[in-house]
């Protein structure tokens, strides 16, 4: 595929442009236009040539002979430009060149798409730019009209199959001929702000900002689809070929899990990748008849692979599909599944299904990389055996069904010889004995964090390990709790009568015993009872979350279920998009510790999302009544005035802030735009340029300046605010919403000004204006029926 420029290149690349022409001579501020035709100004003896004019240059831009656009620079050195004015189209040329060089290094030169660095690097800045709204927090903001950013994408890998057969039998032009037939289908199907990459020979990867689960799901089946619906002729022979690809996909961060959240931007970036290749992977072994979702893989994809002796057996999931020891799943019958038909020995069949049966449960003892060793938990019928190919679904954290059960009365087997721990479940079963008659409880799990492919720096084994672990647990506590295996690299423990501050102390000295003298590092996790409203059997789920917990922290990992752990199982809860859940947690966090600001904030802004803005107000008002110097919360209250029309209120809440910190942007911004909505722009306009100069209002400040300017029929100013917004974030709906009304509205070419408004609706589909300018737009073009379609959807 020839590279060339065209007009969205300029949008595209616009940094590029400016930086080259910025690098050869000075300016203050330009504008991009792209006229429907060469001005006649610009044409001197048959060649295009720059206009200087006082203060602004106006230079064609022309590349090998098309004529593209024009870049206009205000606040020129005018002597300095008349110097240079013979050699301008030379510099120009050059700058382009650049641009073009910029693109190409950028881009697959058999396909035309982006190529893996730069999609690597697009997933990086995504995931930067959303990063700090993963969680909530003490600074978090509940104000949704200032965020630039959703905090979610998706990436989308499409492997083709047998790719390389085509290439052996048809040769490689062909092959590439191929590809980049299949690429322009691909483009073709995207919605706007997507982008599309070839990763590598065969594979194609796709980056879409904001989309959702379902639209994300759509889009991988259609893409599916439409792949194999086409068909490549091979023009020697006449031979028809088609095609069938694997298409897999990934959420982020719904798909991140715990300690991932800790990994940098750019491991991140690979990670996600690198799930929804797993998905494809199994799409594939599926044979590419549907599309999978990295989300679904470990609920419903697993099946036992081999069945080993002492109740243990080997599973197809491992760390490859987020696996974590102590997952519980149910094992169903591959036969009777609900799917397969049913067979009459008769020598008839007769239609219908056989029921679908679940023979036991199982828990994950040891993690690998692509396998998982589990322990049989129950059976159903101890007659009927697990085998291999039977399916798995998983079992949520409270939905163990072992562990809801009555189990005083089973059957103890012997505790393990090496350890002296009881298998899990048989430690269930004791715990269920013991606690009947306790008034009070402590549970604790202590659980191994050596590196991976890394034995122990003494020598011993994990067995052995294990065995000195326990030797300094009955030392410390020679009261000898109950103990058992809970996984491979995780004990958990039942202290009768103990409460979690006076097994605190001792258990951080063991921690530290361990690490020094074993030169392995450990989480541990304490959960008492009573505690709160919760029963003796949640004590369990409880520790687990303490574990979660602890092994965010530094060392000594250790951290009690108390108010802080709640809210950190919230925040987890807020970022995987279960509102309501984290909501519920963050309530119990408040009953655990009235003081706790950071869920009460967190709290009230979950309210705010939810429309109680009543109940997010009394809880904004009670952190500044606590604390008069939380700055957020300040704001977060202003936010909820504004929202319920106390306009007044608002603005002095939002003075308040700077009292407390002149330099808040968001502030700023907010009293800029009530001033702006009363009338005031000389009092907006000094809002804005003071958000400008700090450091979180630099990017967002010319969005409002470029509004603010088109209110006062400054055209030429609002364009350059616009560029310098653009600029900072690429993907301000509003910027680009404007942009395209001023392009349509000053006479400029208007597929540009399309183009920017099929981005802005893409970005921000609830905005009605947004789709009325676009429908204006199709209208300039002539584009009746897309109108109409554009009109529907504002008005619906």
């Amino acid at each position: 595929m020839k590279p060339h420029l065209d007009k969205s290149d300029l949008i595209l690349f616009e940094a590029v442009l400016q930086e080259s022409l910025g690098a050869t001579f000075d300016f203050s501020a330009y504008s991009l236009y792209f006229p429907r035709e060469i001005p006649p100004a610009m044409y001197h003896d048959d060649k295009i040539v720059p206009v200087l004019e006082k203060d602004r240059a106006f230079l064609p831009l022309v590349h090998k002979t098309r004529f593209l656009g024009i870049f206009m620079a205000r606040g020129i050195d005018i002597d300095r430009m008349q110097q240079i004015k013979e050699v301008l189209p030379g510099i120009i040329s050059l700058c382009l060149d650049k641009v073009l060089l910029h693109k190409q290094c950028i881009t697959d030169s058999i396909t035309g798409l982006y190529n893996h660095e730069k999609f690597q690097q697009v997933l990086e800045k995504a995931v930067q730019d959303i990063q700090t709204s993963l969680t909530l927090g003490p600074a978090a903001s509940m104000d949704a009209g200032l965020d630039r950013y959703s905090a979610t994408f998706c990436v989308i890998l499409l492997n083709l199959d047998r790719f390389k057969k085509i290439n052996n039998v048809f040769g490689y032009t062909f092959g590439n001929q191929v590809l980049a037939k299949l690429a322009e289908h691909i483009l073709q199907e995207l919605p706007e702000q997507a982008m599309a990459a070839r990763l590598q020979s065969d594979t194609m990867a796709v980056f879409w900002p904001q989309a959702s689960a379902a639209r994300c799901r759509e889009l991988a089946e259609t893409l599916r689809e439409k792949t194999a619906s086409l068909v490549f002729e091979y023009q020697i022979s006449g031979e028809k070929i088609s095609l069938t690809a694997a298409v897999g996909w990934s959420l982020f961060p719904q798909d991140i899990r715990g300690p991932q959240f800790q990994r940098s931007a750019f491991e991140l970036a690979h990670l996600v990748c690198l799930k929804a290749g797993e998905a494809m992977n199994v799409s594939k072994e599926n044979g590419s008849h549907k599309a999978f979702a990295f989300s679904r893989l470990l609920q419903q994809g697993g099946i036992i692979l081999e069945v080993l002796p002492l109740n243990r057996l080997v599973i197809n999931l491992g760390k490859n599909m987020d696996v974590l020891e102590g997952q519980k799943f149910m094992v169903w019958s591959r036969k009777f599944n609900g799917r397969s038909q049913a067979i009459k020995k008769s020598g008839r069949s007769s239609s219908g299904t056989y029921p679908a049966i679940h023979k036991g449960e199982i828990t994950i003892q040891e993690v690998q990389e692509e396998v998982s060793i589990a322990e049989i938990l129950y059976l159903n019928d101890p007659a009927w055996k697990i085998e291999p190919g039977d399916k798995l679904s998983l079992l949520a954290e409270n939905e163990s069904l072992l562990e809801k059960q009555d189990m005083a009365g089973r059957d103890i087997q012997p505790r393990d010889l090496l350890t002296g721990l009881y298998s899990y479940r048989d430690f269930l079963s004791l715990w269920t004995r013991s606690r009947m008659n306790d008034d009070t409880f402590c549970m604790a799990m202590l659980k191994l964090e050596y590196p991976e492919k890394d034995s122990h720096s003494n020598g011993i084994d994990n067995e052995n390990l294990i065995q000195e672990i326990i030797k300094m647990v009955e030392r410390v506590f020679p009261q000898k709790p109950l103990g058992g295996r809970y996984s491979s690299t995780c004990m958990i423990f039942y202290f009768s009568g103990q409460a979690c501050q006076d097994l605190k102390k001792p258990w951080i000295r063991l921690l530290e015993e361990i690490k020094s003298g074993l030169q392995v590092s450990a989480s541990l996790a304490l959960a008492a009872w009573p505690f709160l409203n919760y029963s003796k059997t949640d004590t369990l789920e409880n520790c687990r979350k303490a574990l979660e917990h602890a092994r965010l922290t530094t060392p000594p990992r250790l951290a009690c279920f108390d108010s802080l752990t709640l809210t950190v199982s919230a925040d987890s809860l807020f970022t995987q998009g279960d509102t309501f859940a984290a909501l519920e947690e963050y309530k119990q966090a408040l009953a655990a510790d009235e003081n706790n600001l950071l869920a009460r904030n967190s709290l009230a802004i979950c309210y705010a999302r939810l429309g109680r803005l009543e109940l997010a107000r009394q809880h904004f008002q009670e952190i500044t009544s606590r604390d008069e110097f939380n700055l957020m919360a300040w704001y977060n209250l202003g936010c909820v005035c504004l929202k319920q029309g106390e306009v007044q209120e608002a603005a002095d809440l939002f003075a308040r802030c700077l009292e407390i910190d002149p330099t808040h942007a968001f502030s700023l911004l907010r009293l800029g735009q009530l001033a702006e909505n009363s009338g005031q722009y000389q009092q907006a306009t000094q809002c804005y340029l003071d958000a400008g100069r700090t450091s979180d209002g630099a990017g967002l400040a010319p969005r409002h300046l470029a509004r603010l300017a088109w209110k006062q029929d400054q055209k030429e100013s609002s364009r350059e605010f616009l560029h310098q917004a653009l600029l900072q974030d690429p993907r301000d709906a509003f910027s680009l919403n404007l942009l395209a009304r001023i392009y349509l509205e000053s006479g400029d070419d208007p597929e540009i000004a399309e183009s920017l408004a099929r981005q802005s609706v893409a970005l921000r589909p609830d905005v009605s204006e947004f789709w009325l300018d676009l429908a204006d737009i199709f209208k300039a073009r002539g584009k009746t029926r897309q109108e109409t379609q554009a009109r529907a959807r504002a008005n619906g």
